[in-house]
């Protein structure tokens, strides 16, 4: 599954900015760079989110967890 953390720049009475920052293979790596980029930035209006495709979150989770062996 692939992870999208984007940039929302909050405007006053107006539509946020969205813009893609960066995208990782995992969620572990996902939040590190989110982690990072949340230290970089000092704009309070800034704010930065991980984003996924719902069509890869479904098949995620319909995948077994246990491929080869039942549960007892």
């Amino acid at each position: 599954m692939e992870y999208i953390i984007i940039r929302r720049h909050k405007f006053n009475g107006l539509e946020d900015n969205l813009s893609i920052q960066k995208t990782a293979k995992t969620l572990r790596e996902a939040i590190d760079y989110l982690g990072a980029l949340k230290m970089l930035e000092k704009n309070k209006d800034i704010e930065f989110n991980i984003l996924i495709n719902i069509e890869d979150a479904f098949k995620y989770v319909n995948e077994p967890l246990l491929r080869d062996k039942q549960v007892a």
